[in-house]
């Protein structure tokens, strides 16, 4: 069936990799950060490489970034300097597809484009796929996303006044069967990605990821769901994680099947 797809649909990868991770503390931007003996961005794009739908992909880094031309990439790599903030670096991305795209063909109709965080080396190919063969395999044209449903209760919290002192109190639960934790990658059709982007960065509206994007104007992405393996590098300890989900004997159980 993935074959099927693939001929219909062509797949460009963006993977955002311009920020700085200022949260997870290291002296380096965590991309390029070493779980053995690769750096996390090379994990990534490692992940991506074993996709077999993916036609292209894009890597979007700082404008300074002095790490990651000198890396061993499993894929071609098209080089596009990132922005500010996130959005505009997914933003230059897109831009570099469409020209791309525009200079190639006059169909683009059948281009989709998947945005994947470099900070997220853990993603299952398998997970990937799936994606991919859900949303092309209905054409759907508001896109979707890896996600997974949450576990844990979940307390909205209140800043208050106690005393001398500000605090954090639980002011109510939030109904967690219908709350989902969003991931990357997440797909979504070139021509809507393009238009939206362009519109909220006109509009200076921000949006943390894709999927919030398309639902401010008025699309309903699909839910797919993915792994809790699949963990962003946030702050330092994270990487601990990684090392594991990264290993070699983890890697043969939970990839296979």
């Amino acid at each position: 069936m993935m074959q099927n797809i693939a001929k219909k649909n062509i797949i460009h990868t963006i993977v955002v990799a311009a920020g700085a991770g200022k949260r997870f503390g290291a002296n380096i931007p965590k991309q390029y950060c070493q779980i053995h003996g690769k750096t996390v961005l090379e994990h990534t794009v490692s992940a991506l490489s074993q996709v077999s739908v993916i036609d292209s992909c894009y890597l979007v880094v700082a404008a300074d970034d002095g790490w990651a031309k000198s890396l061993n990439f499993e894929l071609p790599i098209h080089w596009v300097v990132g922005g500010a903030e996130r959005m505009h670096s997914v933003y230059h991305g897109v831009c570099a597809v469409a020209k791309d795209v525009q200079n190639a063909t006059i169909d683009l109709q059948s281009h989709w484009v998947l945005i994947h965080d470099a900070g997220r080396p853990c993603v299952n190919p398998k997970d990937i796929e799936n994606l991919i063969h859900t949303v092309c395999d209905k054409n759907y044209q508001s896109g979707g996303l890896l996600a997974t449903p949450i576990k844990d209760t979940v307390k909205q919290h209140r800043l208050v006044q106690n005393f001398q002192n500000q605090c954090l109190v639980s002011e109510k639960t939030l109904d967690r069967s219908v709350l989902w934790l969003a991931q990357t990658p997440q797909l979504f059709p070139l021509t809507d990605l393009y238009a939206f982007l362009t519109r909220a960065i006109e509009d200076s509206i921000a949006f943390t990821d894709e999927a919030s994007l398309f639902e401010y104007f008025g699309k309903k992405p699909l839910l797919v769901a993915g792994s809790q393996q699949n963990i962003k590098l946030t702050f330092a300890e994270d990487l601990q994680f990684a090392e594991v989900f990264l290993s070699k004997n983890f890697c043969k159980n939970s990839f296979v099947g």
